[in-house]
């Protein structure tokens, strides 16, 4: 069963370009190890608004793997680099059969 996060917080760095190359920096890191543990996918958005709001939907294809690496203490720290508090971190199930578009 796909398993989707949702990870909102605030950007610590305010100027774009410093934030993404520290974001995609996080990402080389972090990819080879949750893909191994069924990370499947990551997609980043960021507040029409207030382009400092970020918000990221990953996709995991079991859940043991998704607590494993968000539990990981060293994954936490890294992350928690990005932003300047904890970010609101959720794990949302895909509703099996379900019309989409």
């Amino acid at each position: 069963m796909p398993y989707i996060t949702t990870v909102r917080a605030r950007l610590r760095e305010a100027d774009p370009t410093a934030a993404k190359e520290q974001h995609d920096t996080i990402v080389a890191s972090l990819r080879p190890r949750g893909e191994p543990l069924g990370a499947t996918t990551h997609m980043v958005f960021a507040n029409a608004q207030d382009p400092q709001e970020f918000l990221a939907v990953d996709g995991w294809n079991n859940i043991e793997g998704l607590q494993a690496f968000m539990g990981d203490p060293s994954v936490q720290a890294e992350l928690g680099g990005m932003f300047d508090g904890p970010p609101e971190v959720t794990v949302w199930l895909t509703r099996e059969g379900w019309s989409e578009f």
